[in-house]
This record gives structure tokens, sequence and C-alpha cells, in this order.
């Protein structure tokens, strides 16, 4: 028994290594070879007016290369600034079918990233270079490399994915851990409702690390440093922010009413608190006295001005035209407010109770639902 369990071993061993000599001699032995990729499109020097809110693409394609092998190339095409030697791209773009497809179309949105990575300024024009790599997993080939135009709109090529206000202007003051954050409504659209004072102000896209810092000049958004407040006293605000087209509006909210149906007019005034947020305090809630019995809907009436002093009246009420009345277990859902028409009647919330004293709060925050509280004391 022993000599057959040697006899096996050695066995055993002689064919592995016949095995690793086979592999080493086909591994020795592989020999491949693959052809330069020659671009074909866009001609060089084109010029593309880039309109990143289109569907609009640019496609580069090139005439494939060939392999000794037979094996199918697969490509990389790279982007760099118009003096760059490709050591270090600014952009990498794989086409959509390895191995088979030898174009790549890129998105004007995208394309705007590529410009920006490469120094080209919001409605600025330059140049790019671009060159596809080829490779059949052994060795590579590269083309020539093409010239392309590209001239860019106003507007950020990539938008900050957050938003916050800072500075001494500001509610939370020079201190970047209070600064107060804008709400986002939709990929690079931020609002927020704030006071401002007199001094400075700025907009980072964090509050922490090395920010990107942008300010406010005549309406568009800028990458700098802070500039002064556009208030010289407290006045409260609401910011709006469009990084898609580099735009910004400063609308003062002058009052905030707290509007009754039965009276057909404001029964009281809000104050302005902070971080979004109106008060009254010890307000008194009567229903209107009507034929028919008691009217205890409301809404809120905003009066709003514009940077050239035109006057805005907006109505803030429920989503529900006819509503039922309000009761200590009315879902949180039932005090969301959205901007509704002016009519008396439609679109109104019904207070629960009267009081001598109740506290309102009107909350146009950006960390949370735009809703109000109610509290009967």
């Amino acid at each position: 028994m022993k000599r057959i369990f040697k006899n096996k071993y050695a066995v055993g061993m002689l064919c592995l290594l016949f095995l690793f000599s086979c592999k080493k001699d086909r591994i020795d032995n592989v020999t491949t070879t693959i052809s330069q990729p020659t671009l074909s499109a866009p001609s060089n020097n084109t010029l593309v007016n880039l309109s990143p809110s289109s569907n609009a693409v640019v496609t580069f394609e090139w005439n494939p290369a060939t392999t000794g092998n037979y094996t199918l190339p697969f490509y990389k095409v790279i982007f760099d600034k118009e003096n760059g030697d490709f050591s270090k791209p600014v952009y990498t773009g794989i086409p959509a079918k390895v191995g088979i497809d030898n174009k790549l179309s890129l998105s004007h949105k995208e394309m705007n990233k590529i410009a920006a990575a490469a120094g080209i300024t919001e409605l600025g024009s330059g140049k790019v270079k671009w060159q596809v790599i080829a490779s059949n997993g052994v060795i590579t080939a590269t083309s020539g490399s093409g010239i392309l135009e590209l001239k860019r709109p106003a507007g950020f090529a990539e938008n900050p994915a957050a938003v916050f206000i800072t500075g001494s202007a500001t509610e939370g003051g020079a201190d970047l851990l209070k600064a107060q954050s804008f709400k986002k409504l939709s990929d690079g659209v931020f609002e927020l409702y704030t006071s401002l004072n007199a001094g400075t102000y700025k907009m980072v896209d964090k509050t922490t690390g090395t920010p990107l810092n942008f300010v406010i000049d005549a309406g568009i958004i800028k990458q700098g440093t802070e500039v002064s407040s556009p208030a010289t006293t407290k006045t409260t605000y609401r910011i709006n922010l469009d990084f898609n087209k580099s735009t910004a509006t400063f609308t003062e909210i002058q009052s905030v009413g707290l509007w009754f149906s039965g009276y057909n007019k404001i029964q009281a005034t809000l104050t302005y608190d902070a971080a979004g947020i109106w008060k009254g305090v010890d307000v008194p809630i009567a229903w209107k006295v009507e034929p028919w019995g008691k009217d205890e809907r409301y809404k809120f009436r905003v009066t709003e001005k514009d940077a050239a002093g035109n006057i805005t009246i907006k109505n803030w009420g429920s989503a529900v035209k006819d509503n039922v009345r309000a009761t200590s277990t009315s879902p949180a859902s039932y005090f969301l407010l959205k901007e509704v028409d002016n009519s008396q009647y439609d679109y109104t919330y019904k207070f629960a109770a009267e009081a001598q004293k109740t506290d309102i709060e009107f909350r146009l925050q950006s960390t949370a639902d735009y809703t109000h509280k109610v509290t009967f004391k």
C-alpha cells in the first residue's frame, strides 16, 4: 500500500509539471497586434453651442481598430485641455456597447461639465482635445487627437447638492456651522425664507472642509467671496436660486396675515421670528356669526415686494378646496401649506375651536414641509 501511494504521488507530480510546462509554453508563445483607431467625427475645430437643458448630444466617432488575434477591441475616449498631453485627462468616457461600438454620445450637459473642467468659464468659449485608446486586453493603440470648440451658456456646469447662507448679515452670523440651509426644490433650484441685516453674506455648498463660495451680483450667481447685504436693517426675504441659469432673486416679505373667510379680511398680523417662522401670540379666535351658524374658515395672506418695488399678495392655504374642521387628532398633513387662489372660502382650513388666546405659527422652513401650527390656550 505504501509503494502504491508513492507511485501515485510521483505520477501526480509529473502531471502537474507537465501542465505547468504546457501553460508556460502557451503564455510565452502568445503574440498579438492591434491597429491604431482613426478619428472620423466631429471634424476638427467644430463649434458646439452648448445647451445643457436640452436633449442635444455630441457624438464622437472613429474607424475601428483591428487585432491580430481577431478579438474585439475595447475603447475609451479621453478629453483634456487644449494644451494638455492626456496624462491627466479631465474626462474619460466608455462607449455604451463595450467591444462593439466605435462611437460615444455625450449630452450637452455632460459636455458642459467637460468644458468647465477644461477651464472654460460661463458664457465663454474654448477648445478641448479628445482621443481614442483601443485595447485588446494585452496591448493598446492610441489615435491622434481631435479638437473641439465649446461655447458655454450661463449657469454652473455642475449644480451643488446643497446650499447654505452665512456671514455677519445672516441669522447664523459668521459661524459656518450655524449657516442656514436652503430648501432644494429640484436639481439646481433652491429657496430660503430668512432675514438679513446690514453686513456681509455668502453662500456655500457645505459647512465643513473647504466649501465653494457663491455670491449674488446683480441677480447673477457667481463664485466669489462675501458681498454686502441688500438690507440696511433687519429685513425678511425669500431668496430663490437657480444654478441652471445662474440667476437669483431677493423678494422682501413685508407681512404675513391670518385671514378669516367670514370677515373677509386679515384679523391678525404675525411677526417674523427666525428660520422661516412667523408667530402670533395670544391671538383671539372668534368665529364669524352667520345666519346659518358660525364660520371658522381661515388661511394666510402674504404681502411681497420685489426688487423693482412691485407689490404682490399671495395666499397660502390647504390643498383641499372644501375642508373639514380640524380636531385634536387631525394628521400633520392637514396643516401643510401651499399657494392657493384668493377666493374667500375655498382652500381654507377650519379652526377646531374658539379661544381668547391662541398661538399661531406660519412655518416656511427650509428643513421641513411648509406648514402651520395652531395652539389653543
